[in-house]
């Protein structure tokens, strides 16, 4: 970045994937706290063509998009955003009160970093996961495994000058339905920008997450693709590794280990072939 952070010419845009939108009224409700007219947004509206929405704000930048696939759709946004620091962001969250605030003394304070991530907060209150206690710097791929998108934040010139973009296999629409959030970061680390987590909360969403049954047939799926991404062929070994590990918590039963084995070597087998068409 060219800018220092203590300057107020500091821009932040906040980078929102959604679909099939046509109006602009769900904006006001990820915002209850800001004002609109103080922010900056790209929208990337996934649609069909005669279904497209229309910005007339200077502020608010809408591409719609006729592919679908949410890394696709982060990686558009990733192709058109302008901000110095950038948010990613889901349709159907709401970001707290003065969260551009928040993000920019962090940056301030912690100069070197290029990925900030922040916690997530729910409507009722409840712990959206289990958060480190502390704000610290997170160097190996452990560390950002459990990340979510809507966590991050970044120095968009950092990420686009070395030409990281999420894998299309993987999100929501993609071949593996999750998962884009740690190869994106694992590729950060890998040209050896800094990651931290800060212990404060910028955005809130439901508590349901779709990714959260570790047992369910999806996330067998994506967690044995992931390892052939880390460890290639030792991948099989971890996922016999997985399989008893859910029977030994009772998550599945005898009956299931056949079915849940094959799906995973299916994955793996499927996630070695896709790797050589991108």
């Amino acid at each position: 970045m060219s800018k220092t952070l203590s300057n107020n010419s500091i821009t932040f845009e906040v980078l929102i994937s959604t679909m099939d939108r046509t109006s602009l009224s769900f904006v006001e409700k990820m915002f209850p706290n800001n004002k609109l007219e103080n922010l900056n947004l790209l929208i990337i509206n996934q649609t069909k063509k005669g279904n497209e929405c229309i910005s007339k704000f200077d502020n608010i930048k809408v591409i719609n998009s006729y592919e679908m696939g949410l890394s696709k759709s982060r990686n558009l946004a990733l192709e058109n955003a302008t901000g110095d620091i950038c948010f990613i962001a889901d349709d159907d969250v709401e970001y707290v009160e003065g969260f551009q605030d928040i993000v920019k003394e962090a940056y301030q304070r912690i100069s070197n970093a290029s990925v900030i991530l922040f916690k997530i907060g729910t409507f009722t209150g409840e712990n959206y996961k289990l958060y480190p206690k502390k704000s610290k710097q997170l160097i190996t791929r452990n560390n950002v495994k459990p990340a979510s998108s809507i966590e991050m934040t970044f120095k968009r010139a950092h990420i686009v000058d070395h030409g990281i973009a999420f894998n299309t296999l993987f999100g929501l629409g993609g071949y593996f339905t999750s998962g884009e959030e740690y190869l994106f970061l694992k590729d950060v680390l890998k040209q050896n920008l800094n990651v931290y987590f800060e212990n404060k909360t910028i955005v809130k969403h439901s508590l349901e997450r779709s990714t959260s049954d570790v047992s369910s047939n999806n996330y067998i799926k994506t967690i044995s693709a992931l390892n052939y991404f880390d460890f290639k062929n030792f991948s099989y070994l971890l996922l016999v590794k997985y399989i008893l590990y859910l029977l030994k918590h009772k998550l599945i039963g005898y009956k299931d280990v056949i079915a849940k084995f094959r799906i995973g070597v299916n994955a793996i087998n499927e996630c070695r072939k896709l790797i050589k068409t991108i």
